[in-house]
């Protein structure tokens, strides 16, 4: 009786004492998207197993280790969705949308599931907002997914985030990288796990994205992928650095950081906030990755994934809440909200219209809240 009355371990009830913060957030999401021109895209919650061995990547751990696959009542080998990309990509091929306006740019929130340890936030069962931009492989597609993501963040008040960029090269020049990594992980083959073991073979990359501690130092001194880029994605990485120059988000590169899934390619990013702010009052949310096919970003407030031309996502578990305004920054305000879970007064701002004055009025809001 204890099984039924009990939820599955990794799983979670939201209430309704705390579900109108998880309204609150996927509106503002699905509203600053559709205002970069996203529209919003619902697959299904399962697909075909090889959907995701394919896109996703067989030596990755999430095909590896962390999905929920079984057989159905015709012996299909069906999975559910451990991710948006893949269910995003192939609807865009299956209904032909290639042939209309490129490029296609898709929003969607959507439940997923990985067979995850649930610790450090993590959860079995998770929402995820992604966006895809299908059909764009300039520059500025990275740049825009960025300043998106950068939007939502803002708009939310989640302070202290630091922007990392890095760039993994198109899959030609990947090839001269893989050489060397396994030149190098060679040299130290009996100190790895036996899951890099499998992956030196297959993809010597997987290994710099290995949880092991001991993978982990290994690593460190591994070759930088920065230094074997091509000269076009070279150049498309300093285009996208312009881009984010001329848009006045700050960032440093950091040649150490990568991405495991097999779709990632070109300039990505990490976007994090240190333990420190993560405890202070104003703490916003738990992130969780993934997403992105030509470019990828990973935005952490533990760990969360922004991807330019194929995509953006993450996946928050909200906790206090402090609600500043959007990119557009002329706002009203509502009347003060107060539950007895909540000590902090929660401010809703809702966006009017676009103006450049955001963060003066910002600030001056903080300041009445103090």
């Amino acid at each position: 009786m204890a099984l039924v009355t009990k939820a599955i371990k990794g799983t979670q009830d939201i209430l309704p004492d705390v579900v109108y913060k998880n309204q609150f957030i996927e509106q503002t999401m699905l509203d600053i998207a559709g205002k970069f021109g996203f529209r919003e895209i619902r697959t299904p919650v399962f697909e075909h197993t090889e959907l995701f061995q394919r896109g996703v990547g067989e030596t990755t751990d999430v095909v590896q280790k962390e999905m929920y696959t079984f057989d159905d009542k015709g012996g299909r080998s069906i999975t559910l969705r451990p991710e948006g990309t893949a269910g995003a990509a192939r609807a865009f091929l299956e209904h032909g949308l290639f042939n209309e306006a490129l490029p296609q740019k898709f929003c969607y929130i959507i439940n997923c599931y990985r067979y995850e340890k649930p610790q450090s936030g993590r959860w079995r069962e998770f929402q995820q907002f992604g966006v895809e931009m299908l059909g764009a492989a300039h520059p500025a597609a990275d740049a825009e997914v960025i300043s998106l993501a950068n939007e939502i963040f803002a708009f939310l008040g989640v302070e202290g985030i630091n922007l990392e960029l890095n760039s993994i090269g198109c899959p030609e020049c990947r090839k001269n990288y893989h050489a060397a990594l396994k030149e190098y992980f060679e040299a130290r083959k009996d100190e790895l796990c036996p899951t890099c073991l499998g992956r030196l073979e297959k993809n010597p990359m997987r290994i710099l994205d290995c949880k092991s501690p001991i993978c982990k130092e290994i690593a460190d001194g591994a070759p930088a992928i920065i230094d074997y880029i091509c000269e076009d994605c070279s150049n498309h990485f300093e285009s996208v650095k312009k881009y984010l120059d001329k848009m006045n988000i700050e960032y440093t590169v950091n040649p150490r950081i990568v991405r495991g899934l097999d779709y990632y390619t070109e300039p990505f990013l990490s976007l994090f906030q240190p333990i420190s702010v993560l405890r202070a009052p104003f703490a916003a949310a738990v992130v969780t990755t993934d997403l992105s096919k030509s470019s990828e970003a990973l935005m952490c407030l533990r760990s969360a994934s922004v991807s330019a031309r194929a995509g953006f996502s993450c996946s928050l578990k909200l906790r206090e809440l402090n609600f500043p305004s959007p990119r557009a920054a002329r706002f009203t305000l509502h009347p003060w909200v107060k539950t007895r879970h909540m000590k902090r007064r929660l401010l809703l701002l809702t966006f009017v219209q676009a103006a450049s004055a955001r963060r003066q009025m910002l600030l001056a809001a903080r300041s009445r809240l103090r």
